[in-house]
Order: structure tokens, then C-alpha cells, then sequence
């Protein structure tokens, strides 16, 4: 078992810190020191020292790993103006899925996934296992294991983003990027054609425009409105400057109307950026008054027909709280995510499990804290807030 000295040198060499400053974070939240079946392993809770939130140290049989957090990508408000001063010649549109962020690697010969936090989630780690471990290992055996490779999980049975795709109803991974020393990350093209070739499913990728083109660009995203999907990434062909995001009008209301069913968990912090997306989108889109008062209607409905459904679930005594299924090959796997989830704050309830002779469903309650601030105003009368 490393002890605290042998955690401060490792995080001091892997930061390129002196010992006292790598032994005052691990002191801090900055930090936060997990373990997953023996194998222990730092998080970057914040950037330090050029080392994006979301950085892992993971302390390895011959030493330790660094996996870097995933780049943060920035929002486009303005197609025709931020594509044709960003990108340098041709575009990349890939579909943005509506899911969560995981990064796989091999360490000591075993699969693990990173969340965006840099926490190694037992759930993901199980899936991609369970799924694709055949096909990742051989993609790994063409990389070498220091590479990462970067998915959107997607699908109903996940514990952070559900959202129902045709294509992968109950649980996938789509590949969006392969790194390399560190962020490095492979051209486009070459990624695309490795994940192909190890029968893995890359992200939708929906044409390559020249800069200028942002009109093309702005009709892919309107085909995408149509169908109900979230957005693109734009990226680089060679990654020469960082790759962009952009959603649609249709993403942003519903993300608001998700995000209100438990405003006091949610709500406030969905509120406002994907406002300011849909007042941009309606200036550069030139809405009618029809498609501003359609798109008015349906944001009102968003802020509140969510938030009283539940508040009325409240004032009727009921829960009010997520409800979602996972499934399992074992109940041991089912008490790891259980057990992880809380240790991170999120004391999740089994309400159920069913079990079809192979594989176990588990019907998972997540309290949400929106319920006992309702209970208090409905009690007081009084608002929490000004």
C-alpha cells in the first residue's frame, strides 16, 4: 500500500511540482485520493499546473500513469462568425450525442473508464468490458497501451444522461478521439479508420466543409433540429486548432425542460447559458414572428411545466426524484456502482432488481434535494431565495 510519501512523490513527479507544493494539494479539495478494486489513483479536482480538471495520477505496478483530462471544448453562438476565424481551411462536422464523456485505457493489462471528472466509474468500466473489451483490446494492441480513447456513452441504461437513440437504446459508446502523449490527438481520418477496422462504432461524422461553407454546416444542424438530436463538434481534420460545439434550438429548450424538473438541483445552472444559446441562434437565423413565438411557447413550457409537475408531486406527499434501470451480470457489479456512487455524495437506492437467468435490472432511485427545499416552501411559504 503507497503510503502519503510515496502519493506526494508520485504526484510531485507526475505534475513536475516540488514535494511541498504536491503535498499541500493532496491536503486540499484540489485533490481527492480514490481506489477502485486495489488500484489507487489521484484526481485533479481543478487545473494544476497546465493539467486539466479531470487529470488522473493512477499508481501502476511499475509506477504511474497520467490520464489527462479530456479538453474542454468551447461554444459557438455564431456559426458564420466563429467558423471562418477559427478554422484554418476544411471542417470536420461530427454529431454531438447526447451522453457522457468517458476516456478508456489499459493499465497493468486491464480496461478501465474515466468519467470527465476523472473518476474511474465501475458501471462504464463494466460495460466496456462487457461490450467491447475483444475489440478495444485490439485496438490497444495497435496503439500501445499509453494511448486513451475518448466515447460518448449514450443510451437509457446509464446513470448520467439518458437520452434515447435508435441506434443504441440501451447502452454504447460512440469513439469521438484517440490520444496519444498525453492530449496528442489522431487526425480525424486515421482515428476514424482504427475504430472502424477494430469493429468499434465511431461518432456519426456528417461532411467536411470548407471554412467559409457555414451555411452547409448551419442546414446539417437544421437536420438534426428536425430529428430531435443534440448538436455537432466541429473539428480540424488534424486537430491544428481545437475543435468547436455548437446545439440546436430543439437541445437547448429540452435540456431546460430536463433540467427543471428539480430546479433546486438543476435548474438554475441550465437556465441561463441555454438561453443565451437560443437568443443567438434566433439573431443569426432570422426567425419569423412565427418561429419566435413557437420557440417562446415551447421555452415557457420548458421553465414550467417540469418544475410544477413536481412541485405538485410534493404537495401530494410523493417523491421527487430520478428514476432510471441498469443492467448487471452480477449483483457483486451492481454493489460496486452502488458503493461508488456513494462515495461521491449520491447515496443512490435500489427500489428493485430483476433477473432474467442471465442478467440482473436493477431499478435505481437518486434523491434529489429539490424535494425537501419544496417541502420547506410549502411549509414556510417563504423562498430560499431573493
Amino acid at each position: 500500500m503507497a503510503s502519503e510519501a510515496d502519493l506526494v512523490e508520485v504526484l510531485a513527479e507526475a505534475l513536475s511540482l516540488d514535494l511541498e507544493r504536491a503535498k499541500s494539494l493532496l491536503s486540499t479539495r484540489a485533490t481527492r485520493l480514490m481506489s477502485y478494486k486495489g488500484l489507487k489513483y489521484i484526481v485533479l479536482r481543478r487545473e494544476i499546473s497546465g493539467h486539466p480538471e479531470g487529470t488522473a495520477v493512477v499508481l501502476t505496478r511499475g509506477g504511474y500513469r497520467v490520464i489527462e483530462g479530456y479538453p474542454p471544448i468551447r461554444r459557438v453562438l455564431l456559426l458564420g462568425v466563429a467558423v471562418p476565424r477559427h478554422f484554418l481551411d476544411d471542417v470536420v462536422v461530427e454529431e454531438k450525442m447526447d451522453g457522457y464523456n468517458v476516456r478508456v485505457t489499459m493499465i497493468d493489462g486491464e480496461l478501465y473508464a474515466f468519467t470527465r471528472g476523472g473518476y474511474i466509474c465501475p458501471y462504464t468500466t463494466y460495460k466496456v468490458r462487457r461490450t467491447y473489451g475483444k475489440q478495444l483490446r485490439s485496438l490497444f494492441d495497435k496503439l500501445g497501451e499509453d494511448a486513451i480513447v475518448a466515447g460518448e456513452a449514450v443510451g437509457l441504461e446509464n446513470p448520467y444522461a439518458r437520452h434515447y437513440y435508435p441506434e443504441a437504446p440501451g447502452w454504447d459508446i460512440f469513439i469521438i478521439d484517440i490520444f496519444r502523449g498525453g492530449l496528442e490527438a489522431l487526425p480525424v481520418a486515421d482515428r476514424r479508420s482504427l475504430v472502424e477496422e477494430s469493429g468499434l462504432r465511431n461518432v456519426p461524422q456528417l461532411g467536411v466543409y470548407p471554412k467559409d461553407d457555414w451555411h452547409s454546416i448551419l442546414e446539417v444542424v437544421e437536420g438534426l433540429e428536425e430529428v430531435g438530436r443534440e448538436g455537432v463538434v466541429l473539428k480540424d481534420p488534424y486537430y491544428r486548432v481545437p475543435p468547436l460545439k455548437y446545439t440546436t434550438a430543439y437541445t437547448n429548450t429540452a435540456d431546460i425542460e430536463a433540467g427543471m424538473r428539480y430546479p433546486f438541483d438543476e435548474g438554475r445552472t441550465f437556465i441561463f447559458p441555454r438561453v443565451l444559446r437560443q437568443i443567438f441562434k434566433a439573431y443569426e437565423d432570422g426567425w419569423d414572428e412565427e418561429r419566435l413565438r413557437l420557440e417562446a411557447e415551447r421555452l415557457g413550457m420548458a421553465l414550467l411545466a417540469p418544475a410544477l409537475e413536481s412541485l405538485n408531486r410534493a404537495a401530494r406527499g410523493e417523491e421527487v426524484a430520478e428514476e432510471f434501470t441498469l443492467t448487471f451480470d452480477s449483483l457483486d457489479d451492481l454493489e460496486d456502482f452502488i458503493s461508488y456512487s456513494a462515495s461521491m455524495g449520491i447515496p443512490l437506492t435500489v427500489a428493485s432488481v430483476d433477473y432474467d437467468g442471465r442478467t440482473y435490472r436493477a431499478n435505481i432511485v437518486k434523491p434529489k434535494r429539490t424535494l425537501e427545499e419544496y417541502r420547506r416552501i410549502l411549509r414556510t411559504g417563504l423562498s430560499p431565495l431573493d
